[in-house]
């Protein structure tokens, strides 16, 4: 394995070591695998993956939204 020194913000920090975390694994290997999950996609299915994320976020805002709604 190669070292690589790679700089992050706080959010993106906190959200990898969050999901290590999650998954019971140190900080470096979720990073590892972020990267493979990004590698793994093909450039030209970029936009594509990029629309139906933002579409299931705006879907899942939706949800929250109205589940506040319907509580609060």
């Amino acid at each position: 394995m190669a070292a690589a020194l790679i700089h992050v913000d706080a959010v993106q920090k906190e959200r990898l070591a969050w999901r290590a975390k999650l998954r019971g694994e140190s900080f470096c290997p979720e990073v590892r695998d972020a990267a493979d999950l990004y590698l793994d996609v093909p450039v030209e299915n970029e936009p594509e993956l990029l629309h139906l994320a933002k579409t299931a976020n705006d879907a899942a805002d939706r949800r929250i939204k109205n589940r506040d709604e319907t509580v609060g």
